[in-house]
């Protein structure tokens, strides 16, 4: 089942948050990130979180229209995201996009990104999108396809990432060792419609983005 969790970060593009919409079965809004599902013309069907960023009078909407709510204290151990990704899991996700995840809060930014390591333990694909990035976590591979102005990154997410291969992009690496520190994964363009990255052993970064 396809997911769709929307966080209080940044969302700026409401028809990307809509295209995405449209791709899966459980929309489940976190927080503050009603805000983004309402500019969207959205209703999800479960909110979640301790409630301390939503508007009072779209909590109260949410209610009357029989949304899910989902409500945790505000001491608890772990953030609303977290808890968001638990739930999808607990309920049959197998791929999650997730939208709100970046924002100006760089310790919740770093955090949502690890947050891709628990969806690759538990075997649900994760990406991490908004209007300018596509972030995904693999551990063995992935066949990306080209889009209009992009590039693509890849970032060690383990000390020593080995085994780095890639076909389709400019720069090609084969059975390279990458280690945290270096920047020599930046950047990289398609030279075909679709690239494939492949790692031999630990996580690898992979990322689309544009400025």
């Amino acid at each position: 089942m396809d997911v769709l969790i929307v966080g209080s970060g940044n969302a700026e593009s409401t028809e990307l948050l809509q295209q995405t919409a449209s791709l899966a079965q459980l929309l489940i809004c976190v927080d503050g990130g009603a805000r983004h599902f309402s500019k969207a013309g959205i209703t999800p069907h479960v909110l979640l979180g301790d409630f301390d960023s939503i508007d009072a009078n779209l909590l109260q909407t949410y209610e009357k229209d029989g949304v899910k709510l989902v409500k945790y204290p505000t001491g608890k151990d772990y953030t609303d995201m977290e808890l968001a990704l638990d739930y999808a899991a607990e309920h049959g996700a197998t791929r999650v996009f997730i939208m709100g995840a970046i924002g100006s809060r760089i310790d919740h930014s770093l955090s949502n990104l690890q947050l891709l390591h628990k969806l690759l333990q538990k075997g649900i694909r994760g990406v991490i999108l908004n209007e300018n990035n596509r972030v995904y976590l693999i551990q063995d591979r992935i066949r990306i396809s080209r889009m209009e102005g992009y590039k693509l990154s890849l970032l060690p997410a383990t000390p020593i990432v080995e085994g780095v291969t890639t076909e389709g992009l400019a720069w090609p690496l084969f059975n390279y060792t990458m280690r945290m520190g270096t920047g020599i994964g930046i950047s990289n363009e398609f030279t075909e419609e679709t690239a494939s990255v492949r790692i031999s052993s630990g996580r690898l970064y992979v990322i689309l983005s544009k400025d």
